[in-house]
């Protein structure tokens, strides 16, 4: 990776000021994490009241959107994001809303968790960034280290064709540095795409397995946001 990108202070203001500005009273989960948490399906199962009393990672939780869901599972809810800023204010925006979560800071290489904290590991559109010096294995690695044998990953990725990897510096491997971000967020940053199921398999093995792989395709009026949705079980 080149030294002229975004660095993580760079994208932790960018961010912070992002969500400060946004900051919503209510909050509202994403459709494939509902669907990944209650839906049935050929390729996926799920058992709602086998969530009751496990111990979740939200990581890059962002405005906490998901963790109402999470709570009204029954779970013990924790979440990670990139600046203390935003930890405060979505901890104080869950409190608002009458939900009990942990928040702290970390990086999706490097989580401030015991070796298998975690029953179960939500990354909702998080996992797959990046940072300088490190590579998507690092990421994998370390949300393997915080999940307990057989705990639950439940994980979206950026399809190669999607909206944020246009014009996308290629730096080897699937590792992309986005270059013209609508949003205007996250230019200069790293991601990490797969163009097919077997890289997922191949990028997360032999840490996870069982993977049971999905995908959605939308048009949501000129942003074409095509990404996978995966769950999968820590090894051992």
């Amino acid at each position: 990776m080149t030294d002229d990108k975004k660095s993580p202070a760079g994208i932790d203001g960018t961010y912070g000021a992002f969500y400060q500005k946004r900051n919503p009273a209510h909050v509202y989960p994403v459709e494939f994490v509902v669907r990944a948490f209650l839906g049935n399906y050929p390729r996926h199962k799920t058992d709602a009241a086998s969530y009751r009393g496990k111990r979740v990672l939200d990581l890059g939780c962002g405005d906490g959107r998901n963790m109402p869901l999470l709570s009204n599972l029954g779970m013990e809810v924790h979440g990670t994001e990139i600046s203390q800023e935003i930890c405060d204010l979505t901890v104080a925006r869950m409190k608002n809303l009458g939900i009990d979560a942990k928040l702290a800071v970390g990086r999706n290489h490097a989580l401030p968790y015991t070796d298998g904290f975690f029953d179960i590991v939500l990354a909702c559109h998080a996992c797959y960034y990046v940072d300088p010096g490190t590579r998507f294995s690092d990421n994998v690695r370390e949300i393997a280290r915080v999940m307990r044998p057989g705990g639950s990953f439940v994980f979206s990725a950026p399809i190669g064709t999607t909206y944020v990897l246009r014009g996308a510096r290629d730096h080897g491997d699937g590792h992309m540095e986005i270059a013209a971000d609508p949003y205007g967020l996250r230019n200069g940053y790293v991601l990490k795409k797969f163009d097919n199921e077997a890289e997922i398999a191949s990028a997360l093995s032999p840490a996870f397995g069982g993977f049971e792989i999905g995908s959605c395709r939308n048009d949501f009026w000129g942003i074409e946001e095509h990404v996978w949705t995966v769950a999968c079980r820590k090894a051992g």
